[in-house]
């Protein structure tokens, strides 16, 4: 399973990318202790929910963090926007905007020295309580000094849905209105997934299943 030309992406953990994760997990954990503040929840989807399902130890590099917040409390969304800003702009990461819309918000290190998947990014999507956000289980991240943080993280069968749809649709090529590419580094995460106890076939679709799971077994 080669990777394509454009994919600049790696899944090994190099000490930049472990520098980075342990960027990303102390940012995560303010992120936690504002949606506490605030009396929202935050949930974890993308790379450092799978990481959170497989035991919590970072085992390979990381292009973002993908943050929800569930408004169970008052505060406007402008408010929270506001306040995530001020927190990343305490950080030593030199961030700037890279998108705004009334649901999300998406900032991306300033550093022209760096690739674009070498920067950190941070995306987080504002959600509004249903009875299924509202109840997702904490799990432990934990960082190369063995810091532990635990977060609410998205559950593993919806994870393994997403991405499973993803290259089924994709078909090892690439959406590039949606910025969608088949990466190793999903098929990695896939293949661990799977191998949980808390994984559920039952609760996705069988085609995609068979599908994805046919590349992982020729591949790995």
């Amino acid at each position: 399973m080669n990777k394509l030309d454009h994919d600049t992406r790696e899944i090994s953990l190099s000490n930049e990318a472990i520098l980075k994760s342990d960027k990303d997990i102390a940012t995560i954990s303010t992120l936690n202790e504002f949606a506490q503040k605030t009396d929202n929840i935050l949930v974890l989807t993308g790379g450092y929910a799978t990481e959170a399902l497989c035991g919590g130890k970072i085992t390979r590099a990381h292009g973002d963090i993908d943050a929800h917040l569930i408004l169970t409390g008052k505060k406007s969304n402008e408010e929270l926007f506001r306040g995530v800003k001020e927190l990343l702009f305490k950080e030593d990461t030199k961030w700037i905007l890279r998108d705004q819309r009334p649901d999300k918000v998406d900032y991306l290190e300033d550093d022209e020295n760096k690739e674009f998947f070498d920067k950190r990014r941070v995306e987080v999507r504002l959600n509004l309580p249903h009875e299924a956000n509202v109840k997702y289980s904490k799990k432990k991240l934990v960082d190369s000094q063995g810091k532990v943080v635990e977060v609410c993280i998205i559950g593993i069968n919806e994870i393994i849905s997403g991405k499973i749809h993803k290259f089924f649709e994709l078909r090892d090529g690439v959406d590039t209105t949606k910025d969608r590419y088949s990466s190793e580094s999903d098929y990695f995460d896939l293949k661990r997934l799977f191998a949980s106890d808390e994984f559920n076939k039952n609760t996705i679709n069988i085609e995609e299943y068979k599908y994805v799971k046919s590349l992982i077994e020729k591949h790995y």
